[in-house]
């Protein structure tokens, strides 16, 4: 949590450390010592801090027809996204993105919901994709709580995994992953064979979903849960520029090699089981995944599937980003007025800084800047 201490200087940051809850937790809290300590250990553990503030995570660039593959996982890899025979959780994926895609302006390419984490790769119109993430995955996880009785949060802590997508390369080897992940992990020979959340390769350019309101959790009588909605499955625009009328033809055959790939990997490494859908949809959503974890893997902020000189460019331009954000910072921390962040900044720009200091409704998108006086 963050906050603006006004008695020091102005956004003087202030120390709000908060001591934590829940099991495992100690009760005997010290504050600001406690995170010294806990800093300490980091650094002998982890080596040298990463560069910036330390213990905070780099600054998210968020602009507007950006192309991103997100990665979000269950907490302690419970089968919490489990589809169901019935078609509940489905059903409680696609109402709530399409209810937040309307709302925040977001284009679905492709998406595959396996039961301990979910892949999309969607196109960002607005540059808004951290409150789209925010309201979809709240509305999804409290619509879980009450389906499945789960008294815990549902997914795990850490942050997601957002890939930037630099170019049409990128664009479709992410697609092709999301929609062959069923197939690598050996549940299904084919990817339309999973009775879960997918997305079939043909449907992008052309199926509509419509789904109606679930049965749990969304009040009928409440404005904002409409009786049904509809996400179109959207071809990426990086495709259309890239190959025009062929785009279709280009992606299906890109995800069928992926596919094949995935088959013949699952086979390999003994991990194919070939079971029916109905019993895929009666293991217990409480019990955990048994695979390798993930952990400390890499966590790439942008990809360019091969190409070379797109990495370089993109790899210039976040490091531009980072050195203007933290210019901006460290004027804004000691008291500079009128100071202007870069295009593409989120946090301080559209969370932290209340509405009044900043004087306007609307971040530009050219900059984003602090007034130097409140508005009248």
């Amino acid at each position: 949590m963050a906050c603006v201490n006004k008695s020091i200087r102005p956004f003087a940051m202030a120390s709000c450390a908060e001591p934590p809850t829940g099991p495992g937790h100690r009760e005997n809290w010290h504050g600001q010592s406690h995170l010294r300590n806990l800093h300490k250990k980091t650094e002998l553990n982890l080596g040298t801090p990463r560069a910036g503030a330390r213990g905070m995570s780099l600054p998210r660039c968020i602009r507007p027809g950006v192309t991103w593959f997100i990665t979000r996982r269950v907490t302690r890899r419970h089968y919490l996204l489990r589809p169901d025979e019935d078609g509940t959780t489905q059903q409680i994926y696609w109402y709530s993105t399409g209810v937040m895609a309307a709302k925040f302006g977001m284009e679905l390419h492709a998406a595959q919901m396996l039961s301990t984490h979910l892949h999309e790769v969607l196109t960002d119109v607005r540059g808004v994709l951290p409150a789209f993430k925010r309201d979809r995955n709240r509305l999804v996880a409290n619509a879980l709580k009450a389906h499945r009785g789960w008294p815990e949060e549902v997914f795990q802590r850490a942050s997601d995994s957002c890939v930037e997508l630099h170019g049409a390369e990128a664009v479709l080897k992410e697609i092709g992953y999301t929609l062959a992940n069923v197939v690598e992990a050996g549940l299904v020979e084919d990817p339309d064979d999973w009775p879960g959340v997918t997305v079939s390769v043909n449907d992008i350019g052309q199926r509509v979903i419509e789904v109606e309101r679930p049965s749990v959790y969304f009040d009928p009588n409440n404005p904002n849960w409409p009786e049904r909605v509809t996400i179109p499955i959207t071809m990426p625009p990086a495709l259309i520029e890239a190959f025009g009328a062929r785009a279709k033809e280009v992606l299906v055959s890109s995800v069928r090699e992926a596919i094949a790939s995935a088959r013949a990997a699952a086979r390999s490494a003994g991990r194919f089981v070939k079971t029916s859908a109905a019993k895929l949809c009666r293991i217990p959503f409480t019990r955990r995944s048994n695979s390798p974890n993930p952990f400390r893997s890499r966590n790439p902020s942008f990809a360019t599937g091969g190409n070379a000189e797109m990495a370089k460019k993109a790899r210039a331009e976040r490091k531009q980003f980072h050195e203007l954000y933290r210019r901006a910072l460290d004027a804004l921390k000691k008291g500079v007025a009128g100071v202007c962040f870069p295009p593409g900044t989120w946090r301080w720009a559209r969370e932290l800084l209340p509405g009044w200091l900043l004087g306007v409704t609307t971040i530009s998108l050219e900059a984003s800047c602090i007034p130097q006086k409140r508005a009248s």
